[in-house]
């Protein structure tokens, strides 16, 4: 730290990345957030060269004063679920408002596929008077898999010892064993802000790549807890004289796209990748927006062309 400084903000500089729009998701995901009833600091985007950076104000400071800040890891290093997380509120006797954040917090860490949400990513801040309070969120964004292209679905911290694939009905346990009052109302929150997500993508500049991708597995999980309304079930049809059923596309791994089908009694599968038209579309639209006419249209040229 400086000592010294006149007019200045202590802040936190995140280089941006243009490959991942990774400055401009953190943005959107800083506004989505905030939007769902989650205290951050306040967040900017700094840009330099034409590139986008994320730069955050820092909790742990107030003009030159530093603010005692100890993460999860530090209080309780063995803490490796949301449960023991509530549990070192208790015990610090953090204000109920803090233990519903958390509850907040985990909710939008599922909906929005923020799965880094490890023990350092959680602290408590304690001011002059010896009380803890939880500090705001931090490090809120979308996380992908090693391969650069699909969501990790595994959290760092256990949900009712789950890392994937936690359910509506999950946090809503979550919330009784856990003293969570009006859970129903927080989720609401969290899926009216998450609901946004283009539009917010949009306002700063996040490419039409990663707003397709992203909002895609917002979507898949607002679906899975019936939040979203669920595609129809496509009927069974004839085209060109073969029996077709189940179209659908996936996200697939290295940037890929798959269309899937089955005809005839068996599954089909075709690669679309950066060399088909079609690829440009599902980028600018995401899977959850194209129509069954464009899956459609794709299944009669590629599989029976």
């Amino acid at each position: 730290q400086i000592s010294g400084l006149k007019n200045y903000d202590y802040c936190l500089l995140k280089f941006g990345n243009t490959q991942y729009s990774s400055a401009e998701l953190e943005m959107a995901y800083y506004e989505l957030a905030t939007m769902a009833g989650i205290r951050m600091m306040p967040s900017e985007l700094y840009t330099v060269d034409g590139n986008n950076h994320f730069i955050t104000k820092r909790f742990d400071r107030d003009g030159e004063r530093k603010i005692y800040t100890q993460t999860l890891a530090a209080i309780s290093p063995d803490a490796d679920s949301y449960e023991q997380l509530i549990a070192v509120c208790r015990k610090l006797h953090l204000p109920e408002s803090d233990c519903q954040e958390v509850f907040r917090r985990m909710v939008f860490n599922i909906l929005a596929n923020n799965t880094d949400d490890h023990n350092k990513n959680f602290s408590f801040i304690m001011d002059e008077d010896g009380s803890w309070r939880l500090s705001p969120a931090y490090d809120i964004t979308y996380i992908i898999d090693n391969g650069g292209f699909l969501p990790n679905e595994d959290h760092c911290l256990y949900i009712r010892a789950k890392l994937r694939g936690i359910t509506r009905e999950d946090a809503i346990q979550f919330a009784r064993d856990n003293g969570i009052r009006r859970p129903d109302a927080i989720i609401r929150d969290v899926v009216a802000s998450l609901k946004q997500f283009r539009t917010i993508a949009t306002k700063y500049g996040v490419s039409e790549q990663w707003t397709g991708r992203v909002e895609t597995t917002i979507i898949d999980h607002l679906k899975a807890w019936g939040e979203w309304q669920k595609d129809a079930a496509m009927p069974e049809q004839t085209i060109n004289g073969h029996s077709v059923a189940n179209i659908r596309m996936e996200q697939a791994y290295k940037g890929n796209y798959h269309l899937l089908a089955e005809i005839d009694g068996k599954d089909r599968k075709f690669v679309i990748g950066k060399n088909k038209e079609e690829f440009a579309l599902i980028e600018k639209l995401g899977l959850a927006n194209l129509t069954l006419e464009q899956m459609q249209t794709m299944v009669e040229k590629y599989f029976f062309s």
